[in-house]
């Protein structure tokens, strides 16, 4: 029986993670020898004691062949290999480490086992850097490199839509860096001790790094097989997935294929195209192998409806939807015969129609599938960006008391004032509701630079709080009392993306930031405040480095509201006044 894939993404992770704390420790290792070598031996005596034992044994080994194998199962489950460039350098650099590491794991740990050898990093850096640096330590510093690559790009893939780890991400990228760059140094002036060492006699370098002649030369010939059949054994197991997936691929098309047809436009001439893949293939992995074009936004993961497709024919053969794929068509109230081609892998044939255009041919629009839900489709992304709702305080009643042409023209000022800001900070006002403004930040770039934009997005606050202001005092002899309002700010994950079918064409974002966004402005009332913006946002300028200290914050009004319609409750900053927006954006006095 086939394990759940929520198991085995967990094992990946788990592994993952028991694999990176590994190679970190190691890292951090290296990087002590910026001191000297001596300094790196005894920071490995700190950092790496604990996974020389039975359980560290256990755990390391362990995790490293659960995730060889699950990326292996990976390669085999996959229908096709086009990916992201993303995916390809983490599957690459994934396949790569074993050849790398069974030299380094062999010579290290059968050495010690087999033959005593010790496993001191006196002993490590003599054999990189005595007589000279060779393929050893090119060898090193290249793994060095590849684990902690794959191992960020397997991190940002499972965190990216973490709120907490983007508002930090600008840190935790400099960490990320910082980390090799210093292994890299630490082993080269390590590298170099050894070497001044050893060209001034140092008795204590001879001593850690003697081995007998017969123990070394036994020791090359007796290693030397072992990584020759280990990696030959990693070779073949990858060759050996590869040309499984080839025999499968070709007798499941001659012996157990599906014939899916597409019907309307996706197909050819306006008929019907028809793609023959092997049984368990999605419907979205049926057009991506055909070449069909198939709106995706979320990348086959379940988490938009733009792939949802009508099945025309064979509904009642389909297996029933998995619990993603029922949420998400439960949250767009899809008919029964609506069905998501990414979740969708039929046993028999059937006939469907795509019912969201691809956005090659229909870049931007918003189109409506008769699914009672309209969805996005063309350039959209999913991003971390941060809404800033606005809404004028008792419009109605201002509204009342002048005529409607009067109305208009105060409204018309303060929503002037509003998107002047917005825009100034490099925002986008999404939309306009009477009153009551929306605006988006962030979203646009190829990657999402989180404290610049919620300080893009307080600074839009500030400058809408500063010109109600300015507009009540140059309407003062109009109005009984000053304008207020109330601004509510939340930074979250959106689908981000164009819409409408005339240029230019407005940015949209869709998601529970926006909605969040409005509910705080919402209880901007109740909490008789101007403004209310989330911790995430908080979280987000202080990852910059910029934002306020413990002590400050400390001061300023901190609640947990219930969000209604969002079912959860949500940390939040109350300020009161226009001085606390200057400390939360580190504007300090003077």
């Amino acid at each position: 029986m086939r394990p759940p894939a929520p198991v085995l993404a967990r094992l990946r992770i788990i592994s993952g993670i028991i694999l990176f704390l590994y190679a970190s420790c190691h890292f951090l290792t290296h990087a002590s020898g910026i001191l000297t070598a001596p300094a790196m031996e005894a920071t490995s005596r700190v950092l790496l004691v604990p996974w020389k034992g039975w359980i560290g044994h256990t755990a390391l080994y362990g995790a490293f062949t659960v995730h060889a194998a699950l990326g292996l199962h990976a390669l085999w489950r996959r229908r096709h290999l086009r990916m992201s460039a993303v995916e390809a350098w983490q599957l690459g650099l994934g396949l790569l480490i074993p050849l790398i590491v069974i030299r380094h794991a062999v010579s290290v740990r059968l050495g010690e086992m087999l033959y005593g050898l010790d496993d001191s990093y006196w002993r490590l850096l003599a054999g990189y850097w005595l007589p000279e640096a060779g393929i050893n330590l090119f060898l090193q510093l290249l793994l060095l490199v590849v684990v902690w690559v794959h191992g960020c790009i397997g991190l940002y893939r499972w965190l990216r839509f973490k709120t907490w780890f983007m508002a930090r991400s600008h840190l935790l990228l400099v960490a990320a860096c910082l980390v090799p760059v210093l292994a890299v140094i630490g082993i080269a002036i390590a590298g170099a001790d050894i070497q001044a060492r050893a060209a001034a006699g140092d008795p204590e370098l001879a001593r850690m790094t003697a081995v007998a002649p017969e123990v070394a030369a036994a020791a090359r010939a007796g290693l030397g097989p072992w990584v020759e059949c280990l990696t030959g054994a990693w070779v073949l197991l990858v060759g050996g997935v590869l040309a499984g997936r080839l025999l499968r691929d070709g007798h499941a098309r001659h012996f157990r294929a599906v014939r899916i047809r597409y019907a309307g436009p996706a197909a050819a001439d306006g008929g019907e195209t028809v793609v023959t893949v092997p049984r368990g293939w999605s419907v979205l992995e049926a057009s991506l192998s055909a070449r069909i074009p198939h709106a995706s936004i979320c990348g086959g993961q379940g988490r938009c409806s733009t792939c949802r497709v009508r099945v025309l024919d064979g509904r009642d053969q389909l297996p029933p939807p998995r619990a993603v794929e029922a949420e998400m068509l439960r949250r767009i109230r899809a008919p029964g015969d609506v069905r998501l081609a990414c979740q969708l892998r039929p046993l028999t044939d059937l006939t469907v129609q795509p019912l969201i255009p691809p956005g090659a041919r229909f870049t931007g629009a918003m189109v409506e599938d008769h699914t009672g839900a309209a969805g996005l489709v063309g350039h959209a992304r999913e991003a971390m960006v941060v809404a800033l709702f606005t809404d004028l305080r008792a419009s109605t009643r201002l509204a009342a008391e002048r005529t409607a042409y009067d109305a208009l023209y105060l409204i018309e000022r303060y929503v002037d004032v509003v998107t002047e800001a917005v825009t100034a900070a490099g925002g986008r006002v999404t939309g306009i509701a009477g009153d009551g403004v929306m605006s988006v930040f962030g979203g646009t770039g190829p990657v999402d630079d989180v404290p610049a934009t919620c300080r893009a997005a307080l600074a839009a606050a500030a400058a809408i709080w500063d010109g109600v202001e300015a507009l009540s005092a140059e309407l003062r002899h109009e109005l009984d009392a000053p304008l207020r309002i109330g601004i509510g700010v939340h930074l979250g994950p959106s689908v981000v993306g164009t819409t409408g079918v005339t240029a230019p064409r407005p940015i949209q974002f869709l998601g529970d930031t926006g909605n969040v966004a409005a509910r705080l402005e919402e209880a901007t009332k109740a909490e008789r405040c101007t403004l209310i913006l989330s911790e995430a946002t908080v979280a987000g300028v202080v990852a910059g480095g910029r934002g306020p200290g413990p002590a400050e914050l400390g001061r300023i009004g901190h609640r947990v509201l219930d969000i209604r319609g969002r079912g959860g409750a949500i940390a939040v900053r109350i300020v009161a006044t226009r001085a606390e927006l200057d400390v939360i954006r580190g504007h300090r006095p003077g």
